[in-house]
């Protein structure tokens, strides 16, 4: 399960950055590159929250690896963004998209930072050995780079771009500013 989940990631990344190719690639011809995803991308985010917290569940209570204190911070990040970017979708509601964000940023900041200390062990403060396993340590390390923050991270990283995506989407769906549609121009 530990490669599934390692290949989910690296795929993860791949959606990302072709995402983010094509939003950049597109906003500079001036069109919106996210039309065909239009209605999807609160339902295509929700999914990706979804996954990362059956994923992390599943490693703690099926193959009981005790979560680290950065993995829980990062779970309580991960953890509301199923039930606010589901019902979001499913009500349509593009507003909530701001608190997903929010929350997605947070979860992004503590696995990026969980990641670099394991990347660094010696920076770690030992915080985390006190209350569990060590933060700096591995349970899971695939293609030498692949762990458990770095999985967090990538689905943190796809959700906001899935949730830009969804703000480009909205930004295009609505009229240009100054324009008057209910107006008769024929006098």
């Amino acid at each position: 399960m530990a490669t599934f989940f390692a290949l989910a990631a690296l795929a993860a990344n791949i959606v990302t950055i072709v995402l983010v190719v094509l939003g950049i690639m597109g906003r500079l011809q001036n069109r919106n590159p996210f039309e065909a995803l239009r209605g999807l991308t609160l339902w295509f985010a929700g999914t990706v929250a979804l996954a990362a917290t059956l994923g992390s569940l599943y490693l703690s209570e099926i193959a009981h690896l005790i979560p680290c204190r950065y993995c829980w911070f990062q779970r309580i990040a991960m953890y509301p963004l199923v039930v606010i970017l589901l019902m979001a979708a499913y009500r349509r509601d593009s507003m909530a998209r701001l608190y997903a964000a929010t929350i997605a940023t947070i979860g992004l900041g503590i696995a990026a930072y969980h990641r670099f200390i394991q990347a660094f062990p010696d920076l770690d403060s030992g915080s985390c050995a006190a209350t569990g396993p060590l933060c700096s340590g591995y349970y899971i390390k695939e293609f030498g780079f692949v762990t458990i923050p770095y999985m967090s991270l990538s689905a943190f990283a796809l959700i906001l771009t899935l949730l830009w995506a969804d703000r480009i989407n909205a930004s295009t769906n609505t009229p240009a500013m100054g324009t008057n549609l209910g107006a008769d121009t024929t006098t």
